[in-house]
């Protein structure tokens, strides 16, 4: 999804060059004057094709390889025993390429599940650590229910870190998306029972510490009669074995399901796989910028298995690194 703003003197000379620059399958989010009333101002998105998506490897390539698949695995510091049982997966399955082998012996392994529908009235609440990029992920989720055409409202309760609340409402303003404040879990119900019920709903909640005892029972406290879809957000390229016990908190409190952020800044995603086998999560997407315009990608085996192939067969320290026959850590 790319999202932009335009400006013009006139409201027609803007959706021109809404026209012009994203073509005539734009989605208008909002339209206002410009402070000094010298103009108007036009947000508009255009949603890319679900086919782009983690095509990171162009495609399956010719020819089995498992030993490509294990220094993969290896690579991104996969542990031992999920390593032992996604090769012997690749192996045993009649795949014809490396990259269908190891989609297949994810698929076996992992649980994948699809974003929420932008129709869906059970609100979405998003969970993680300090820094994860909880909010970015809920405006980006906002923002593809208003490609969808529907309402949505963004529940803050990031209203202590310096900056959180300014960003939420900036957020808001730019998808023409209700705005609510919650600062603990009493003022929550509230805040909720105040959107229209036609809205899709997304909770960003306060970073908890997984490895303190109390911020998890604060997010209990806050998650639990909520009644809402709880989602962790992680970075990739964590730690595996941190990544693994974060996961296992936040499972605690109540996640079901991952998105993985900050793509783009890692090269190892073993902590992504570990984080959704500890806390046995459905994979559901990734984000590779902080920016609202850049879209979710979503998990699936294929996609997965792509992001994991070509780091280790194309990376350029590959050249320098002995294949190693099980993980390294």
């Amino acid at each position: 999804m790319r999202l932009k703003s335009f400006t013009a003197k006139t409201l027609p000379e803007a959706m021109q060059r809404v026209r012009d620059a994203l073509g005539p399958n734009a989605v208008i989010l909002s339209t206002q004057a410009e402070e000094n009333g010298a103009g108007v101002r036009i947000t508009a998105a255009l949603e890319d094709s679900p086919l782009e998506e983690f095509d990171l490897a162009g495609g399956p390539g010719g020819g089995l390889d498992t030993d490509a698949i294990g220094e993969a695995l290896s690579y991104h510091r996969t542990p031992p025993g999920l390593y032992d049982r996604l090769i012997g997966a690749a192996i045993d399955l009649p795949a014809r390429d490396t990259v269908t082998a190891l989609a297949g012996a994810l698929d076996a392994e992992f649980a994948f599940a699809s974003l929420p529908a932008p129709d869906t009235a059970r609100p979405i609440m998003l969970v993680g650590p300090p820094g994860a990029g909880k909010t970015a992920t809920a405006a980006k989720l906002c923002a593809r229910a208003r490609l969808a055409g529907r309402a949505a409202a963004l529940v803050t309760m990031d209203t202590v870190k310096s900056g959180g609340l300014a960003q939420a409402r900036a957020f808001a303003e730019a998808l023409r998306a209700h705005l609510a404040q919650a600062a603990d879990p009493a003022a929550l119900a509230p805040a909720l029972g105040g959107i229209p019920a036609n809205h899709f709903t997304v909770i960003d909640t306060t970073g908890a510490n997984p490895f303190d005892d109390g911020d998890m029972a604060r997010l209990r406290e806050v998650a639990e009669p909520s009644e809402a879809s709880v989602i962790l957000v992680l970075p990739a390229g964590g730690d595996v074995a941190e990544s693994a016990e974060a996961a296992h908190a936040f499972a605690g409190a109540g996640a079901r399901a991952l998105i993985s952020t900050r793509l783009d800044a890692a090269r190892r995603f073993g902590g992504v796989l570990t984080a959704a086998q500890a806390g046995r999560f459905a994979l559901m997407a990734a984000g590779a910028s902080p920016h609202i315009g850049d879209p979710l990608h979503f998990f699936t085996p294929v996609s997965l298995a792509r992001l994991l192939m070509p780091d280790a067969v194309t990376n350029p320290e590959r050249e320098h690194r002995e294949p190693s026959p099980c993980p390294q850590h």
